[in-house]
């Protein structure tokens, strides 16, 4: 082999390596770019809580907070756990009410779960002949459940904020605002009340 074949051989096996390479990290950063993206698909999959209906306040026998969770994910949910937290307004004193409850039934895909917490501010009774007023509450409450098909556990936290009865007119539940929850967040720690 003459020295200008050998340099050539040379040059070709460098080009070869090179070009080896190059195809090698293409396939692991494509091998990256699915995996990515096939844990994003799998993450938009997963349960997700919502209500579909505004929550509301019955006054029965007593004042009950309902609402209807709806999994507006892919995947079921199992083992769902609530604990709800009955907040009075100016955050002082103690929780007016602590539940916790448990469904071990699936909720599939755009399928519901109730929920009913009993409200009931003892010091705000109703006189006869004289309309209805309590003052508003706030309402955490938190939801842990897993996903079977990806065998993840979730958490997802909610802060509503219920207006009160006004002249005997119940009024209407609507999400805390950023200040309130940050306050509410400040209330739980400073009163030791665990959430899980």
């Amino acid at each position: 082999m003459t020295k200008e074949n050998k340099n050539f051989s040379n040059y070709a096996n460098i080009i070869g390596t090179i070009a080896t390479a190059i195809l090698a990290v293409t396939a692991l950063i494509t091998v990256y770019i699915t995996v990515t993206a096939w844990k994003e698909q799998r993450e938009a999959n997963r349960p997700y809580f919502t209500f579909k209906e505004s929550p509301q306040v019955v006054l029965l026998e007593k004042l009950e907070f309902n609402t209807k969770l709806t999994n507006v994910g892919k995947h079921p949910a199992t083992k769902l756990l609530s604990k709800s937290v009955v907040l009075p307004h100016d955050l002082k004193g103690e929780p007016f009410s602590v539940e916790k409850n448990e469904l071990v039934n699936d909720i599939p895909q755009d399928a519901s779960a109730t929920l009913t917490i009993f409200l009931e501010n003892p010091e705000s009774p109703q006189k006869e002949n004289k309309p209805l007023n309590l003052d508003p509450y706030f309402i955490v409450i938190n939801l842990y459940y897993e996903d079977p098909i990806i065998k993840e556990t979730f958490n997802q936290s909610l802060y509503l904020k219920w207006n009160g009865i006004k002249n005997g007119s119940i009024l209407s539940t609507s999400h805390a605002e950023q200040d309130e929850k940050d306050k509410i967040l400040e209330y739980l720690q400073s009163n030791q009340i665990n959430m899980n």
